[in-house]
């Protein structure tokens, strides 16, 4: 058998690789016109869904809750032995005036924006100072901040830290705008421009003072404060 040169060699191969691709190339025409007179989509060796795209949705919630369900200054009455006219009970570190026999002494509420987004903060009771005690009885609330920064103004591009706003004409960033007790509203006021939803800037406190006089009505009395929180758009 004669020597086979380098040339032919390199023919045959091409030749042999042309042939496998040419039968490859028939079998699968084969398989696809099998595939489409079966309905079904041929072998392209293409991908049909080149990309994968991860998608998720974050709903908004706004979510505003006291602290604790109530203050409870028990049973009691105003020291009138003691020559006094009328108990101040009060939610302060300070404690009850020295006009109080037998309350006990008591801490006020921390209302918490434990949702996603900051919130217009609005305050009011169910009852007024008169409905709750008597005509002549005092009934106010004040409002300040429980955690640095929680309440800040609602507009613009610097959010200022402001003080709650629990008196007429308060609510800039004075200091004493936090100090300050007001008469309870049956209607809605609002306490916090913007409470922010951040852990450790979120929360208020709102305490409570009762002046009762000495002629007041006895018996269980009892009062509602309703907070309510709106997401800023």
């Amino acid at each position: 058998m004669g020597e086979i040169s380098n040339r032919t060699i390199l023919a045959l191969l091409i030749a042999t690789l042309v042939i496998s691709l040419g039968g490859t190339y028939i079998s699968l025409s084969a398989v696809n016109n099998k595939l489409v007179s079966l309905g079904l989509a041929p072998i392209t060796g293409f991908a049909t869904i080149p990309n994968g795209t991860a998608t998720v949705t974050v709903n908004t919630i706004s979510s505003i809750q006291f602290s604790k369900a109530s203050v409870a200054f028990g049973s009691g009455n105003v020291n009138t032995p003691g020559g006094y006219n009328n108990c101040t009970l009060t939610t302060l570190d300070e404690g009850n005036s020295p006009g109080c026999s037998d309350f006990n002494n008591a801490s006020g509420f921390t209302v918490v924006n434990d949702g996603n987004a900051n919130l217009s903060v609005e305050l009011r009771s169910n009852i007024s100072a008169a409905n709750f005690i008597s005509g002549s009885a005092v009934f106010a609330w004040n409002v300040s901040v429980n955690e640095s920064g929680s309440c800040v103004n609602s507009s613009g591009s610097d959010r200022t830290a402001v003080q709650p706003n629990t008196s007429v004409g308060c609510g800039g960033t004075a200091d004493a705008c936090g100090s300050i007790f007001e008469s309870v509203s049956t209607s809605n006021k609002n306490i916090c421009p913007s409470l922010l939803y951040r852990d450790g800037s979120d929360a208020l406190n709102i305490d409570i003072n009762i002046t009762i006089p000495y002629d007041s009505p006895t018996g269980a009395k009892a009062a509602a404060l309703i907070v309510t929180g709106t997401a800023e758009s």
